[in-house]
């Protein structure tokens, strides 16, 4: 049954979860700490992205982990079983309730996307670059004057002074050029004359081709040469080998040399708005090479640049690690699985080791040649694969026993990857006198039906679609509209007097309100309820959403469902298979949706904890490091 308050009168009763949320928002307080401790010399937060408790319990109890430094190794000292994140356990609300100990009602980062009060129909903010109402992590150490670096972390990209730390490297979610496949016909491939030094078997056949950039002093196209060579003396015109070059000439180095199957960078210089220079490329695989070369088949990944401030820390990243690679590139991996042009999962997994490897090596540069007394550091690496390949589920719409092993293998592998990147930020610190504390935002749920609940909406009379330029939209005359992603979704009624251009009179919106209700509870795929709890504006203080951006409703879906705010022609289908495997965003009291918080070094008490909540884990890091906390921190007790 729903749970829902204050609106609708059948179904009426508040669901558990609703309930345990309340009493830890009601228990919320800023008390410090009485009990002294020697601060740590450096407290290093990493953040391993949708790494969730019951799957790392899972994997303890298997042996999975092999680095003896690794998350295995914090067995004795500080060990949180099941960190409870806000609600929703989104990544944006998460991490925000992590760096300044506050519920999303103070935070006022209610989604990943929502709509701001004001904006008119359609407006969505992120919740990755709107502004936090409360101190952060950053900003109560620099105001006591100490030094603080930022790698990655959500939602701080260096673009406000309440965004911006020491020195720090924002995440990168825009590249110069997008992934795409490559094709080459035999006769793109022209003879040419090697230079001195240079062999082939067969005579070398070249061919050249263009990737177009954008974004801001970066040109308008690089221009890239694939020169083809016969390395076996055979007696038949064979090719198996290709040389990759920024131009024509071989002898004054050359980008790589590679056989199919093969991984290479293509890169190039171009200006950096802070006055230097900086690398552009993106990382490529050879797929296939026939000897006739007719049918040369190339992935070319996304182009982009490592992004750091200040410039000196920029180069120094770059110098150490390289260009930002992109993350595993799983729509590549979906068209593949769906016939077409693509990457394998196995390819895909050599994508998510180099992301995980650069974020390491970031932080271990800034670990050895920085000065600080925080670093904040963030991998994405397990919720990005954990979205494709989370198939544990037979309802889910992909599920066999074979997949579900051969997808368990990838999520394991990238749990590893999690774990080796924590054991090489134990070896980089000394744990006599630092402290490395690691938490995730959320854990994962599988999902095996999308919920376009803006379609719902317009099927209860709630909502209008129109279609500009080719593309379904909410129409400005809707009187209700969703922002949602996961288990979770906002609805906001378009009020006149609040919203830009709102139609709905004050007199009507409890009405309206009471209609969405209903609707979303009546709404069943397959005889199955697909909402968990309803709960009105009045009724969000109880489970911490009470910010100004909070829906007027906000729904919680059952696990399983997902939620997304398409809406499409009049008639047209609600629901459908889900596309991905895992999604979060549910009500965090779900044991899917638990994270780890661990804790190794200087200060740390040994103590192993049953539960806690994510918002401690501000007063927790700060405790460590000798400072006050954030100034609305809960508390957390030694």
């Amino acid at each position: 049954m729903v749970g829902y308050t204050h609106a609708v009168h059948a179904p009426t009763a508040l669901l558990a979860p609703v309930a345990i949320v309340a009493c830890a928002c009601a228990g919320a307080d800023t008390a410090r700490p009485a009990t002294p401790v020697p601060p740590a010399r450096h407290v290093v937060l990493l953040s391993l992205d949708g790494f969730g408790a019951d799957r790392h319990r899972d994997n303890l109890r298997q042996g999975v982990y092999t680095d003896p430094e690794g998350v295995a190794a914090f067995a004795g000292a500080y060990v949180v079983e099941r960190a409870i994140p806000v609600d929703p356990a989104l990544t944006a609300p998460s991490h925000a309730s992590i760096a300044t100990g506050a519920f999303p009602s103070a935070t006022g980062i209610v989604a990943n996307a929502f709509k701001l009060p004001g904006a008119p129909i359609g407006q969505e903010t992120s919740g990755f670059e709107a502004p936090w109402g409360v101190e952060s992590l950053w900003q109560a150490f620099r105001r006591q004057g100490k030094r603080v670096g930022m790698l990655g972390f959500p939602g701080r990209d260096g673009m406000a002074p309440s965004r911006t730390a020491d020195f720090g490297m924002p995440f990168v979610s825009t590249p110069f050029a997008g992934a795409r496949m490559l094709t080459f016909a035999a006769s793109r491939f022209t003879m040419v004359a090697l230079p001195p030094g240079w062999t082939s078997d067969s005579p070398a056949r070249r061919a050249t081709f263009a990737v177009d950039l954008s974004g801001q002093d970066i040109p308008t196209a690089a221009t890239f040469t694939l020169t083809a060579l016969d390395t076996t003396d055979d007696g038949v015109t064979d090719y198996d080998t290709l040389v990759v070059d920024d131009d024509a000439d071989l002898t004054n180095g050359v980008l790589a040399r590679v056989r199919a199957g093969e991984w290479f960078p293509l890169r190039l210089r171009a200006p950096h708005p802070d006055g230097g220079s900086r690398a552009v490329g993106g990382w490529c695989l050879l797929q296939a090479l026939p000897a006739d070369l007719d049918g040369v088949t190339i992935y070319r990944g996304g182009f982009y640049a490592t992004e750091a401030y200040p410039r000196a820390f920029r180069e120094a990243l770059e110098a150490a690690a390289g260009f930002w690679p992109g993350p595993p590139d799983d729509r590549a991996v979906a068209r593949r699985e769906a016939g077409r042009e693509g990457i394998t999962a196995p390819e895909m997994l050599v994508q998510m080791r180099r992301f995980s490897e650069y974020f390491t090596a970031c932080a271990k540069t800034a670990i050895e040649r920085e000065r600080f007394d925080l670093l904040l550091l963030y991998q994405p690496i397990v919720d990005e694969v954990e979205h494709r390949f989370l198939l544990v589920d037979p309802r889910q719409p992909n599920y066999t026993p074979a997949r579900a092993a051969a997808a368990r293998a990838v999520v394991t592998e990238a749990f590893r990857a999690g774990d080796r990147a924590v054991g090489e930020l134990a070896r980089a610190l000394d744990l006599t006198r630092d402290a490395l504390v690691v938490v995730s935002d959320h854990g994962m749920a599988p999902v095996w039906e999308s919920v376009q609940i803006n379609q719902l909406l317009q099927d209860a009379g709630l909502a209008d679609a129109e279609k500009v330029g080719g593309r379904w939209r909410v129409a400005p005359s809707s009187r209700m509209v969703a922002d949602a992603g996961g288990g979770c979704a906002h609805l906001y009624v378009n009020l006149e007097g609040r919203e830009r251009g709102g139609v709905v009179g004050p007199a009507d919106m409890a009405g309206i309100v009471q209609a969405a209700a209903m609707a979303l509870a009546r709404a069943q795929v397959d005889g199955s309820n697909l909402v968990e709890t309803i709960i009105p504006r009045e009724g969000l203080a109880a489970v911490g959403l009470d910010a100004p951006a909070s829906g007027d409703l906000v729904v919680f879906f059952h696990p399983g469902f997902a939620a997304n705010p398409g809406i499409a022609a009049p008639g047209a289908p609600w629901h459908a298979p889900a596309e991905s495997n895992g999604r979060h965003g549910y009500l965090a009291a779900h044991p899917e949706m638990a994270a780890i918080w661990l804790a190794r070094g200087a200060g740390v008490p040994h103590r192993r904890v049953a539960q806690e909540s994510l918002t401690q884990v501000a007063a927790f890091v700060s405790r460590l490091a000798g400072v006050e906390p954030p100034l609305q921190a809960r508390a957390w007790a030694p």
